[in-house]
């Protein structure tokens, strides 16, 4: 988490997807969220590295890294992050609890859900 960042959250949406990613983009830029994109695994993982994000929405499925690949790596060097795991695939429950990521979301996105589950992270991401 980004804790100099004060004026504006930030968010990271990692999804290999051009449609969904910008589907998202517009959503949460409208939703005052300064927004950046990446398309694939190892550019998420870059970017969280650069930018500091407040928070990540990765997609699992992604090439070059996947998002378990990604979380992990993140998770290995101690970078502190909120992280919405999303998939289209049904394991997602399973999934997100064996890498104990409490806050995930099922694809096609349910609009309401996704922004109540976004700001359910990014909230917890300071208890």
């Amino acid at each position: 988490m980004n804790s100099n960042n004060t004026d504006k959250r930030k968010i990271l949406i990692a999804d290999d997807d051009d449609d969904s990613r910008a589907m998202l983009s517009f959503l949460l830029e409208e939703e005052g969220w300064e927004v950046k994109e990446a398309r694939n695994g190892e550019e998420a993982l870059e970017t969280v590295i650069k930018e500091q994000p407040d928070l990540l929405i990765l997609d699992n499925r992604m090439p070059k890294l996947s998002g378990i690949e990604v979380y992990q790596q993140i998770q290995a060097q101690g970078i502190k992050i909120a992280v919405v795991l999303a998939t289209a695939h049904g394991y997602l429950d399973e999934l997100a609890s064996s890498l104990g990521i409490a806050h995930f979301i099922a694809k096609p996105y349910d609009i309401p859900e996704l922004l109540k589950t976004i700001e359910s992270a990014y909230t917890s991401s300071f208890s």
